[in-house]
């Protein structure tokens, strides 16, 4: 997965191999982090020459959220005085 151009965190390059009917196999780790199942569609962009592929999330894959029943306070969104000094 190179970079487009834009900033990616955590790129990672892969080189994959395609086989005689033009066909290309995630590997299986790449598969399982994405949460790709058998039969997925996945949702691909081309770009120039470089092929964005964009899978759906998958149900197996779980929100940030998941299983927390309560959190800390929120942050204040107004630091105010704190941040910026007096405020006249």
């Amino acid at each position: 997965m190179g970079n487009t151009g834009s900033e990616m965190i955590n790129a990672e390059d892969l080189t994959l191999t395609v086989d005689s009917r033009g066909q290309v196999t995630l590997p299986k780790e790449v598969q399982d982090r994405l949460g790709i199942e058998p039969n997925n569609e996945i949702q691909a962009t081309l770009v120039g020459s470089v092929l964005e592929v964009n899978p759906r999330p998958s149900s197996k894959l779980e929100t940030a959220t998941a299983g927390r029943d309560s959190w800390e306070p929120p942050t204040p969104t107004d630091a105010g005085e704190t941040l910026f000094g007096p405020i006249d």
